[in-house]
């Protein structure tokens, strides 16, 4: 686990992670709730942190404005008692403070969250009655429905029924879902080399009709702009430019598989904890994503065309069916209460904007010998823009 003063400083909001720029005050109960009950219930793995001090807000620069020392002390003592009359179960926390930067910031951890759903034990006020509560997903809080109360409890069984090893997606704790924004394909190299050649066709075309000559000033300047002084000017004509239009293509299908699988993918992987008491060998861990248009999984690692191919790890093997793209790595060992990363070079997983504001379900199985039974979830991919 990372320390807490890198998840303060590095760590993104998430699930099972939420920051404030102040301490709640008095007037601030029903927020405090809300916040709390929300990052207990989270579909999260392990520990939940609130950290107090810190300014962090999309687009901007994390900013650790701090809080007072006697404005902690007095949150510090009203916290425990609050939450052990307004909510049941009761919700385990503890608290602690940081110096970063010379600000103190206020750490409130919660730990374990094993029984939820956490609910309003009593009535607070109009707008939080007794029996309500909230769910954390990424960054939002949304009410707890019963689509949420029943995930809860099949989460719950299923924990209770495997017991042996948590498979999330690695960071500060191990998680079942994840934010990662969508990579559109901006500028493809052969896109912008085709685009070139078009430029210098038009103005072969514009310079004959206007000055009754092919080579000009017209295509000269056209030619220093689109090479950006990199190439010296040639004297190409239209029949010769339009050959290398033909032949971009293929000249240019390897930098375009290294923008499309490196520059423009998301690297991922999926970490795996033993929580049993022996050790875990020759296991198979079987990810399935969804095929569908916006997603999909490079078969390789993919270098780029103008340097030394660079040295890299087993890739994990990937098959594309008709309706899932399969990712296996096999002969995996943990130790006893060990924690692994699945794949020795992370999968480059593509997200383009077609699914921006959706929700990827990312079905996983984990089969070994070592096993009392077959693992089986799902981790979610939460597509942004």
């Amino acid at each position: 686990m990372r320390p807490t003063q890198d998840l303060i400083r590095d760590e993104p909001a998430d699930s099972w992670l939420g920051f404030r720029a102040g301490v709640y005050r008095r007037g601030d109960q029903a927020e405090m709730l809300r916040d709390v009950v929300a990052l207990a219930n989270a579909t999260a793995v392990g520990r939940r942190y609130l950290f107090l001090g810190v300014d962090d807000r999309p687009g901007r620069e994390r900013r650790f404005p701090g809080i007072s020392e006697r404005s902690w002390k007095s949150f510090c003592t009203a916290l425990p008692p609050f939450l052990e009359r307004a909510v049941e179960p009761g919700i385990p926390v503890s608290l602690q403070a940081a110096d970063i930067d010379g600000a103190l910031v206020g750490i409130v951890c919660l730990d374990p969250c094993d029984d939820p759903p956490y609910l309003l034990a009593r009535r607070v006020s109009d707008t939080l009655p007794a029996g309500g509560g909230w769910i954390r997903s990424g960054t939002k809080q949304r009410r707890l429905l019963r689509k949420h109360l029943q995930k809860i409890f099949e989460s719950r069984y299923r924990r209770h029924e495997i017991g042996e090893i948590e498979v999330g997606f690695p960071g500060g704790l191990p998680r079942e879902e994840l934010v990662l924004p969508v990579m559109p394909l901006e500028s493809l190299p052969s896109a912008d080399a085709a685009r070139k050649i078009n430029r210098m066709l038009e103005a072969k075309r514009v310079s004959k009709s206007v000055l009754g000559r092919s080579d000009s000033r017209i295509a000269r300047l056209v030619h220093a702009q689109v090479a950006e002084s990199v190439e010296p000017y040639r004297e190409r004509g239209t029949k010769t430019l339009r050959v290398l239009l033909r032949k971009i293509p293929g000249e240019n299908s390897a930098a375009d598989d290294f923008y499309q699988y490196e520059t423009r993918a998301h690297r991922l992987n999926v970490v795996l904890n033993n929580l049993s008491a022996r050790p875990q060998k020759d296991l198979t861990l079987t990810l399935k994503f969804p095929r569908i248009d916006g997603v999909g999984v490079a078969d390789r690692v993919y270098f780029a065309p103008d340097k030394p191919a660079g040295k890299s790890g087993p890739y994990p093997k990937v098959d594309v069916g008709p309706r899932t793209i399969a990712v296996r790595a096999r002969g995996l060992s943990i130790p006893v209460g060990g924690s692994i990363e699945a794949f020795f070079e992370p999968l480059r997983v593509l997200l383009r904007e077609t699914v921006a504001g959706q929700t990827i379900r990312v079905a996983y199985s984990l089969q070994g010998p070592t096993l009392g039974r077959e693992v089986r979830g799902r981790l979610k991919i939460l597509a942004v823009e």
